[in-house]
């Protein structure tokens, strides 16, 4: 009978492959990506386009065995994976003036509190909001 590798001996020899071209051409990508550190293991969370189970949409990624120097692609224990943009959060106003270009700054504590007229649910209630009358259909004696 054959030694087995562990799961971790199996991941230093996984870490170890250098991707080839084609490796990279049939890689999913991740887009919008960001580590997620969970039980100790860096894992990447973002978008993901062409996985093999999984095609496209939201997805954490298994383990992080090895990302590239250049930050191009990383290897998890069964795929590599191109990555592209990181995620970078941005504020509404950053988001506005890239859609829209810049415009006047306008902080929020300096705009008026909404003119909202309070709404009536229950008109049917009266202008006092008091309950309407109950109809009691019980005619025995109360103690």
């Amino acid at each position: 009978m054959k030694d087995r590798l562990t799961r971790e001996q199996w991941d230093l020899v996984v870490a170890g492959i250098e991707p080839t071209e084609m490796d990279l051409a049939i890689a999913p990508v991740l887009q919008d990506w960001y580590p997620v550190n969970r039980k100790g293991v860096t894992q990447l969370f973002g978008k993901v386009h062409g996985h093999p189970k999984h095609g496209t949409g939201h997805l954490l990624t298994g383990e992080v065995l090895r990302t590239a120097e250049d930050g191009t692609w990383m290897r998890t224990r069964s795929l590599f994976y191109r990555l592209g943009r990181r995620y970078v959060h941005r504020t509404v106003q950053e988001i506005a003036e890239e859609v829209l270009g810049p415009g006047p700054t306008i902080k929020v504590s300096d705009l008026p509190p909404p003119a909202v007229p309070p709404r009536d649910y229950f008109p049917e209630l009266g202008p006092d909001g008091g309950l309407p009358p109950v109809e009691d259909d019980d005619t025995s004696p109360r103690p």
